[in-house]
């Protein structure tokens, strides 16, 4: 049987050279759209090959922080991040998304407002919430984030379909996993467990799943102490 360690060394190896062809992919995909008269029509599809492979490589990022989440020896590099900042990198990150979806992503946010949280978990979790929205046909998502003296927030919406009920009634739990029936129940299920990780004394992180009021579709709160 193959080391554990092993494993992860490996998965972590073959992860970052996809990643890097992929940046390969990028910059000649880009080079030949400029140098070739292309229509809009031909740019929006460059736009969604490019809003493919970002996905596609945002997911085996997860895919490897998920499985190291599941042994013992997992640990976070929690850190006081700015959360303008970071939301700011997230709608960044997600412009080719946001092209060839026609997808509106706003943020919303007071300049002083910060958490202590690991940065790379986060957007890996943020990125899991983006991708379920689109999938879900919503094409507005919004970014919020707050703080109290206990606890700091982040609230992904959208203006899609919403959740379904026993979703909503049942939570983020392993027992909710049906893949055949909801096919973000997995990413949501490991977010939830990375958020979790996040802890100060005696509380930890947790994920909620909710009905949003101002878009009308869902809404995922992720809510970890200071």
């Amino acid at each position: 049987m193959m080391d554990e360690n092993l494993t992860g060394e490996l998965l972590a190896a073959s992860i970052h050279e996809i990643k890097n062809r992929f940046g390969l992919l990028y910059s000649e995909l880009d080079e030949l759209t400029n140098q070739l008269a292309v229509t809009d029509t031909l740019q929006t599809k460059a736009q969604r090959i490019k809003s493919e492979a970002q996905f596609i490589s945002s997911e085996l990022v997860r895919v490897l922080t998920s499985y190291k989440s599941l042994t013992d020896d997992f640990s976070l590099n929690i850190d006081q991040q700015f959360a303008e900042e970071f939301l700011e990198e997230v709608i960044a990150r997600h412009s080719f998304t946001c092209n060839a979806h026609n997808l509106k992503l706003t943020m919303s946010c007071e300049e002083d407002v910060t958490g202590f949280f690991d940065k790379q978990v986060f957007a890996i979790v943020v990125d899991t919430c983006i991708y379920n929205s689109i999938k879900a046909g919503a094409n507005q998502i919004s970014l919020n984030a707050s703080e109290d003296d206990q606890y700091f927030y982040l609230c992904i919406e959208d203006n899609g379909p919403g959740f379904p009920a026993d979703m909503l009634e049942g939570g983020v739990s392993q027992s909710d996993l049906q893949i055949d029936k909801h096919s973000t129940g997995l990413g949501l299920f490991f977010a939830d467990r990375l958020i979790q990780r996040h802890k100060e004394g005696k509380s930890h992180g947790k994920m909620t799943l909710s009905q949003s009021q101002a878009l009308q579709g869902a809404k995922v709160t992720l809510q970890i102490p200071h």
